[in-house]
This record gives structure tokens, sequence and C-alpha cells, in this order.
């Protein structure tokens, strides 16, 4: 399962993961030497509208943020 890790510590990793077969986009928390499993995180959608927690957790946010205005998504999304 392909993924994309967008901030990482010693406590983890925010990730996020695509599922192919089912054409989703999650994002999860990871502990270290953890895979992340999609069943324990959140849509894209959910992780924005949350509150981050720390400062783990806003590297994570912004950087999806970033990944999004990069694709011209978050500004179509936005923009509606």
């Amino acid at each position: 399962m392909p993924n994309c890790t967008l901030a990482e510590d010693a406590t983890g990793a925010w990730k996020l993961v695509f599922l192919p077969d089912e054409l989703h986009l999650y994002v999860v928390f990871a502990r270290p030497g953890k895979e992340a499993d999609p069943i324990d995180g959140m849509t894209i959608e959910d992780f924005l509208v949350r509150l981050p927690s720390g400062a783990l957790h806003r590297r994570a946010h912004r950087k999806l943020i970033g990944l999004l205005g990069k694709t011209g998504t978050f500004e179509a999304v936005a923009s509606r």
C-alpha cells in the first residue's frame, strides 16, 4: 500500500495512505516500527478540519495543505 510521510519524530509519523482498490486517501498516525493502518486513520477532510494537537500534528497539517496546493486541489475545494 503506497504512502507518504507528512511529518515524523521519535513518537511516530503522520502518513498519507492511498488504497488504490478503493480509490481512498487516509491520514494515519503510526508509532515507530508499526505499519500505517488506514482502518485507524481518518479521511483527508476529517484531518483538515481537526485542530492540530501538537507540533508534529501541525507539521503534518501544513505539509498536507502544501501538497494539496501543489496539485490545485486545495484551491478548487476552497473556492466552492
